[in-house]
C-alpha cells in the first residue's frame, strides 16, 4: 500500500519510507507473496507476517537504467502501479455494483500484468511461474 496522505500507523505496520513505485509493484506481486510465505511466520487464519526481518530478505531485482530494455521494464512497472493506484481510488468511490465489478476486473487484469512483468524481471520459467501461482 502507498500512503500518499501522510497517515500514521500502529506498531503492527511495516513502513518503507521511500516513494518508489517500482518497489511497490515488486513487493505487491505474487512472487513476493510466495517468497514471504516460504520464510515468514504463519499467523492464525493462514496469514503471513510482513515484518522487516522478512521483507529485507526479499530479493529485489536490480534495474540497470542504462539498459534500454531494463529501463523500459522499470518504466512500464511504474506506469502499471500508477494505474493500479488510480483504479483502486476509483473503486473506493464507485457507487454501483456494475461499476465496482468493472473496476475490479481492470484491477485484476492490471495485477496480472504486473505479475507477468515481475516474472520477467526475475527471469522465471513457465514451470517456476506455475509453482508461484500454485499450479
Amino acid at each position: 500500500m502507498l500512503d500518499a496522505e501522510g497517515y500514521y500507523s500502529n506498531d503492527k505496520t511495516t513502513i518503507i519510507p521511500i516513494n518508489d513505485l517500482f518497489l511497490l509493484g515488486v513487493l505487491n506481486s505474487k512472487i513476493s507473496d510466495f517468497y514471504i510465505s516460504l520464510i515468514s511466520s504463519t499467523k492464525q487464519g493462514g496469514y503471513f507476517e510482513y515484518k522487516p526481518m522478512y521483507i529485507q530478505k526479499t530479493p529485489i531485482p536490480r534495474v540497470d537504467m542504462d539498459s534500454p530494455k531494463q529501463k523500459d521494464m522499470h518504466d512500464r512497472m511504474v506506469e502499471m502501479v500508477e494505474q493500479m493506484l488510480a483504479l483502486n481510488k476509483q473503486l473506493a468511490a464507485a457507487n454501483t455494483a456494475h461499476e465496482k465489478t468493472a473496476l475490479q476486473r481492470q484491477i485484476d487484469a492490471t495485477d496480472h500484468q504486473i505479475d507477468q512483468l515481475v516474472y520477467d524481471l526475475y527471469g522465471l520459467t513457465e514451470d517456476e511461474i506455475a509453482i508461484v501461482e500454485g499450479g
